[in-house]
């Protein structure tokens, strides 16, 4: 196995019920990667996304995340997740805690950091996404855009090997944008891996190593952003890409 590929997914099928919402899904993703996953609603992206660490269960398949098959149930897939950042598109702070203690809660919780190290890894990551004047302020006292910002901090107070994003800017207004995709820019300059779901395509030209276009299920077409846009093969894709490059 290649030390460079982080993620190997092999066939993954996932079900509710009588639908099938992922219909045999293989791909690697590897260190440093930036995968943009685009396609039409409702056709698996965010399922495929969320089985990366089992918050969806697959019905059959593999997903192999650092040489460990995460689908076999004699994994603790508690210590993997700690490796697997999850932004979503709701933010998914916690109310009732600061913008600091938010950050902080994971890394204390699991016994990864004493809370003074916690404390001042928070301030470093608040001042690394500009927001270092909002450590004591309450979620509801934040903008979306700050909201989502802070979430990636929570997320990077981890040390993950992978970020997922489901969407990050879909709940955003549109000026709020902007300030998250420019700090998901930095990331993927810093060599941060990361799989993202999106509709921005902007981001996905110009950010992604790869574009994946998932559609009933499956992934129709994969490429560098480049040729994705420039050169789509598949007649879904083309017709896609018409509607959303306006």
């Amino acid at each position: 196995m290649s030390d460079n590929i982080l993620i190997r997914v092999n066939n993954l099928k996932k079900s509710f019920g009588e639908h099938e919402v992922l219909k045999g899904i293989t791909t690697t993703i590897s260190k440093g990667e930036v995968i943009a996953i685009i396609g039409p609603s409702g056709c698996g992206k965010s399922t495929f996304l969320r089985s990366l660490n089992l918050l969806e269960t697959p019905t059959s398949g593999k997903i192999l995340f650092e040489g460990t098959n995460i689908t076999d149930k004699s994994v603790d897939i508690n210590k993997i997740r700690e490796k697997i950042g999850m932004v979503f598109q709701q933010f998914n702070l916690f109310a009732n805690m600061t913008v600091k203690q938010n950050i902080m809660l994971a890394p204390v919780k699991l016994g990864l950091m004493e809370s003074t190290e916690a404390d001042k890894k928070a301030m470093q990551l608040l001042e690394r996404i500009g927001l270092p004047d909002k450590a004591n302020s309450y979620p509801s006292m934040l903008s979306g855009g700050q909201k989502q910002r802070i979430a990636i901090a929570r997320s990077l107070a981890m040390n993950p090997d992978v970020i997922l994003f489901d969407e990050p800017t879909s709940a955003l207004d549109p000026e709020m944008v902007g300030e998250v995709l420019n700090l998901m820019k930095e990331l993927a300059k810093e060599g941060m891996t990361m799989v993202v779901v999106t509709h921005e395509m902007g981001f996905a030209r110009e950010v992604a190593s790869r574009v994946m276009f998932i559609n009933e299920g499956v992934i129709q077409e994969e490429n560098s952003p480049k040729e994705f846009f420039a050169n789509p093969q598949n007649g879904r894709l083309k017709e896609f890409l018409s509607k959303v490059l306006v």
